[in-house]
């Protein structure tokens, strides 16, 4: 953005989903990207990528231990994890990945992360994929207003778009 328009000025921000879809609905911000955005008239929900929450472990065999860390990624993943893992009790939860993925380099356990998250950490050696067990979907988007300048709405989603598909490789 800075080098395909540098007269518009930047601002990153980082908030809550619910707070993030109002300040977009409000024009308070031109385009916000966010995992399930919540879907509401007047607005524009673009894809840029699917991500993946696969469960790793500090488990050096790969074994899912029963220091089990749950993360809340939203309700489809607990819908569909506790589908799947109905009998998988957390001891321990959190609401927010990247602590939790601090937590589990940190402390120890088992817990389900980004890919893209962990996957330095899987090459390091310090985290390991828990074979057979089922990956989940986590799609990111970006959300504007119907309404929006194309002007500057649409460079932001086209290098947006370019971000994804690069780093999705």
């Amino acid at each position: 953005m800075r080098q395909s328009l540098p007269d518009i000025a930047l601002r990153v921000h980082v908030d809550v989903p619910p707070d993030l879809i109002n300040q977009v609905a409000s024009g308070m911000v031109d385009v916000a990207i966010m995992y399930a955005p919540q879907h509401r008239p007047g607005l524009k929900i673009h894809l840029l990528t699917e991500e993946k929450l696969v469960l790793v472990t500090t488990d050096p065999e790969g074994r899912f231990i029963s220091d089990y860390v749950y993360t809340d990624w939203g309700p489809d993943f607990g819908l569909h994890h506790d589908m799947s893992l109905p009998h998988v009790a957390p001891d321990l939860s959190f609401d927010l990945g990247p602590l939790a993925l601090s937590y589990l380099l940190t402390a120890g356990g088992s817990g389900y992360v980004r890919m893209s998250a962990v996957e330095p950490h899987i090459a390091e050696g310090r985290l390991h994929l828990v074979p057979e067990m089922p990956q989940f979907s986590y799609p990111v988007y970006a959300v504007h207003s119907a309404n929006s300048d194309e002007s500057v709405v649409g460079p932001a989603l086209a290098g947006l778009h370019s971000i994804s598909n690069n780093s999705s490789r």
